[in-house]
C-alpha cells in the first residue's frame, strides 16, 4: 500500500498541474492579443489613400448645372515621383435649356502652405462623347509631379498639403436659344495629404519614426517571456504548505 507521504506528493503534483494549467489559459488571451497587434501597427504604418467626393454645382441665366467628381490619390507622396489622382466626373443634373456638355476637363491643384501650387489636369479629346445627366467620364489620371523644385523641400523634410479639384466645360443649350456657352469653372475641395522628400528625420514636420514598426514585436516578446515564467517557472517553496 501507498504511505501517507506519496500519496500527500501525488496529490501536490495533481494540484501543482492545475494550477499550470490555470496559469496557462490565463495567459493565452494576453498572448492572442499581443499577436493580434501586430497586423493592426503594420497596416497603420502603410500607405494608405485618400477617397472621396467633391460637389460642384452653378446656376445659371437658362439653366442650372450639378456635378460630382469622385477623387483618390495616396495619403503619403514623395518627392521625385509623379502623384496620380484618380477622378470620374458625374453629370448628376442638366435643368432648364442646358442639354449637355462639352471640353470638359478636370484640373487638380496641389497646395503645399500658403505659398507653392502644383497644378495638374485632365481634358476631354474629340473622341469623348457628350455627357448627358447621368453619364460619367472616368476613370482618368491626373499626373502631378513633384521635385524638390517645385515643392521647396529639403532631403528628410516634409510638408502638409491640399488637394483642390475643379472642373471647366461648355454646355450646350437648346430650344430656341441652340447655343454653346462657357460655364464658369466650379472647384471644390478634396482632402489633405503629406508630401515628403526621402527618409524623415526626427526633426521633420510630420510623420512617424521607424522605431514604432517594431513596438508590437517588443510587446509580444514580451507577453511571450510572461507567459512562460507564469507556466514553468517554480513557485516559492512556502506557497504549498499542507
Amino acid at each position: 500500500m501507498e504511505s501517507e507521504h506519496t500519496k500527500t506528493h501525488y496529490r501536490k503534483a495533481g494540484q501543482g498541474n492545475r494550477a499550470t494549467k490555470l496559469r496557462m489559459r490565463l495567459s493565452l488571451p494576453i498572448l492572442l492579443g499581443l499577436i493580434l497587434l501586430i497586423p493592426v501597427q503594420v497596416g497603420n504604418s502603410a500607405v494608405g489613400t485618400n477617397s472621396g467626393t467633391t460637389k460642384l454645382s452653378n446656376t445659371l441665366q437658362y439653366g442650372n448645372t450639378a456635378y460630382s467628381v469622385d477623387y483618390s490619390y495616396p495619403s503619403v507622396a514623395q518627392v521625385g515621383k509623379n502623384m496620380t489622382i484618380t477622378v470620374f466626373l458625374h453629370v448628376d443634373a442638366l435643368t432648364g435649356l442646358a442639354e449637355y456638355i462639352i471640353s470638359y476637363q478636370v484640373r487638380a491643384q496641389v497646395s503645399i502652405g500658403t505659398q507653392k501650387t502644383i497644378v495638374g489636369s485632365v481634358i476631354g479629346t474629340l473622341a469623348d462623347p457628350n455627357l448627358y445627366p447621368g453619364s460619367v467620364w472616368g476613370p482618368k489620371n491626373i499626373t502631378i509631379p513633384l521635385t524638390a523644385n517645385n515643392t521647396e523641400l529639403a532631403t528628410g523634410k516634409s510638408a502638409n498639403a491640399s488637394v483642390l479639384i475643379t472642373v471647366d466645360d461648355t454646355i450646350k443649350y437648346g430650344g430656341q436659344i441652340s447655343t454653346y456657352i462657357t460655364e464658369p469653372a466650379m472647384e471644390g475641395g478634396a482632402g489633405t495629404f503629406v508630401i515628403q522628400n526621402g527618409p524623415i528625420t526626427s526633426s521633420t514636420t510630420s510623420g512617424q519614426g521607424n522605431g514604432q514598426s517594431y513596438i508590437p514585436y517588443a510587446l509580444l516578446a514580451t507577453g511571450a517571456i510572461l507567459m512562460i515564467s507564469a507556466v514553468f517557472l517554480p513557485r516559492r517553496p512556502g506557497a504549498a504548505k499542507n
